[in-house]
């Protein structure tokens, strides 16, 4: 089963009973472990009940492969749904899971729910096409929260601590929020605690104070120098985002996030009145800050050297992912590199 749109969070409310697994993959760490969490809990009543919750790896169950039968098929002590969580599954578990759902399929003996948790992974992955099209299993993706989705967390959070918020601010934490579900919360909980209880109105200077010098302050910061081609800026950003403990591949993502931005926004300005016009159909929109260093960007890049800086960004988080290999010193190469690119139009 193959799960978009609205059927995904009426399937978190209610999942099929028919389902056996469920595979939660994408982009945003943060929203696949939260939502890993409300299937786990939704069907065992608990994330860490040991007699009915059990957790692997997506490493040990290829050691292994016979486990995942043996911890589905388990019966609680204490009775009630047990559920299986595996973590960091790839397409390595795929051939193990279609074994298991075929011999349950054929002999049902448990109603157990096997939870898989993934990062992206393509359409041709053999793991998420399994999960999209076999019966008994469904494809969950999630995808970063952003435009009116990410405008709905951020007011249904702060509305949850009794708070409301001027639209000005929501425009400033639109626009750097979203990158993970979980640095997204964590930020709003950090802005609710500040404000100091319910029945007020977050303002653009609350959030400031709150939020503005947060780690996702240095990453704008960073992506506009990069595309502003300030080395001394890029090194400042560098330093300041791996020294509040960013992951070199975030910071890597945000940079493609960035460039995809400045590309949209050149390719709607002629329909559009020029830049400024393209600029307003941006979702989040550009903060108002960062107006000006966006406008001058598209002006000084060119479809070509944006290309070129998103095929060295996405070679070099290939890179990064591979055992062993040093992520910071390859993310600050391919920054300077881009800073270097000649951007003439």
């Amino acid at each position: 089963m193959k799960l978009t749109g609205k059927t995904i969070e009426r399937f978190l409310a209610k999942p099929d009973p028919q389902i056996m697994a469920v595979l939660v993959y994408g982009v945003d760490a943060g929203l696949v472990h939260e939502r890993a969490n409300q299937l786990v809990r939704g069907a065992a009543g608990s994330l860490d009940d040991p007699f009915r919750v059990a957790v692997l790896t997506g490493k040990a169950l290829k050691e292994d492969p016979a486990r995942l039968a043996d911890e589905a098929m388990a019966m609680s002590l204490t009775g009630g749904r047990r559920a299986v969580r595996i973590e960091d599954a790839d397409d390595d578990v795929a051939a193990i899971l279609k074994s298991y759902l075929a011999g349950a399929k054929a002999s049902p003996a448990t109603d157990s729910l096997i939870v898989l948790e993934a990062e992206e992974l393509p359409s041709r992955s053999a793991l998420r096409k399994l999960c999209e099209t076999a019966d008994q299993a469904a494809a969950l993706p999630c995808y970063r929260d952003e435009g009116a989705s990410l405008s709905g967390v951020i007011k249904d959070k702060l509305q949850q601590e009794g708070l409301a918020i001027a639209p000005d601010a929501l425009s400033y934490l639109s626009a750097r929020l979203g990158g993970d579900r979980a640095v997204t919360l964590s930020e709003l909980e950090k802005l609710a605690l500040y404000m100091g209880g319910s029945g007020k109105t977050v303002a653009l200077a609350d959030v400031e104070a709150a939020v503005g010098d947060s780690a996702a302050h240095a990453v704008d910061d960073l992506v506009y120098a990069l595309s502003d081609r300030d080395m001394a800026g890029v090194e400042r950003g560098l330093a300041r985002s791996l020294g509040e403990g960013a992951a070199p591949i975030s910071l890597l993502r945000a940079a493609a996030r960035h460039f995809l931005r400045l590309q949209w926004a050149i390719g709607k300005a002629d329909q559009s009145g020029g830049i400024e016009g393209a600029m307003r159909g941006l979702r989040p929109p550009v903060f108002f800050k960062y107006e000006d260093r966006f406008k001058a960007a598209a002006k000084r890049w060119s479809s070509g050297g944006i290309a070129t800086a998103l095929e060295r960004i996405l070679a070099t988080e290939q890179l990064c992912k591979r055992s062993g290999s040093p992520a910071e010193t390859l993310c600050r190469r391919v920054f300077l590199e881009i800073a270097a690119i000649k951007p003439a139009r």
